[in-house]
């Protein structure tokens, strides 16, 4: 009985200290992993996305098509050109259908069109995200970012094989009860007691690993990836891509910006608990409609915050 008594504490040693020896892991910087990543592949679009979020995304390409003439910008009031107002009228088998633009680009355009003049937060929520679920599914996929789905199981890497020690310590202390010892039963019975707070302590150390709670979905490698680009964004890079990076906030241009964000909130990460509440604010929203939510992670709570001038 005392060997599986001290295997019992061995196995509630190695499970929290494995959850404890990952979390502290998260913790230390790899530049070096993050600047291979972001030289494997790595375009505007997934900056965007990772540093904040679907709404960033959104923004970035809205502002390349201010950028070549495809969308008017005044005062956040944003409006398509006469030539993509006549090429989304027209048949897509037309010979005359010759568009300027991408067909992710496209989907952009037709918010545009439909909502923009509402300013840029209509456009953020009307817009299709079936492509921008794609591109998160691809980030997560490499290590970027955690799932839903990810939140909810990803713990159970520790706690069920806990679990499952503690469970088999605890039947092989109940089969080896002595039945004419009436204090046998007391150390089989404080094992089974330790299984809950045991099993959900493991669990929640592991969930306290960045992207696994709160409204950030991006995981330690992912914030590398977004430090690292923000410590080395050149002064004379697009204004596009400073978006990409950090924000409107990075932009140089204070006239394009006022033009194209006007009243906008900033975009960032917002993961909402749950799915479609008039309480979220914009980011929460639209990183809902991508798929990106949490059954147990801190919400938006309300409101985004400041918007621009």
């Amino acid at each position: 009985m005392t060997g599986l008594l001290v295997l019992f504490v061995l196995v509630v040693v190695g499970g929290i200290g494995s959850a404890v020896a990952v979390v502290l892991n998260d913790r230390r910087r790899r530049p070096d992993v993050a600047r291979y990543e972001i030289g494997r592949s790595f375009d505007r679009t997934d900056t965007a996305l990772l540093s904040g979020g679907v709404a960033r995304a959104i923004d970035v390409t809205v502002l390349e098509l201010v950028g070549r003439g495809l969308v008017l910008a005044d005062d956040g009031k944003l409006t398509v050109s006469d030539e993509v107002d006549r090429m989304l009228d027209t048949p897509m088998d037309s010979p005359e259908y010759q568009p300027p633009y991408a067909t992710d680009e496209g989907w952009i355009l037709v918010s545009v069109r439909a909502k923009g003049r509402q300013g840029l937060d209509a456009v953020r929520r009307d817009v299709l995200k079936m492509r921008l679920r794609t591109r998160l599914r691809t980030l997560a996929d490499r290590g970027f970012l955690v799932t839903p789905l990810g939140r909810q199981w990803g713990p159970a890497i520790v706690w069920a094989p806990t679990l499952i020690g503690m469970f088999l310590c605890s039947i092989g202390l109940m089969t080896s009860i002595d039945p004419f010892d009436e204090q046998g039963e007391i150390p089989a019975a404080i094992t089974v007691f330790a299984w809950a707070p045991i099993t959900i302590l493991t669990a929640f150390i592991w969930s306290r690993r960045p992207g696994y709670h709160g409204s950030d979905p991006r995981t330690a490698l992912g914030r590398d990836i977004v430090e690292l680009l923000q410590a080395e964004l050149p002064a004379d890079d697009p204004q596009a891509q400073r978006v990409a990076v950090g924000g409107f906030a990075a932009m140089t241009d204070d006239a394009l910006r006022r033009a194209v964000q006007g009243n906008a909130v900033e975009s960032r990460w917002s993961v909402p608990h749950g799915r479609g509440s008039d309480r979220h604010g914009v980011n929460a929203i639209v990183a809902a409609d991508a798929g990106m939510t949490s059954d147990g992670g801190d919400g938006d709570g309300g409101g985004d915050g400041g918007g621009g001038d």
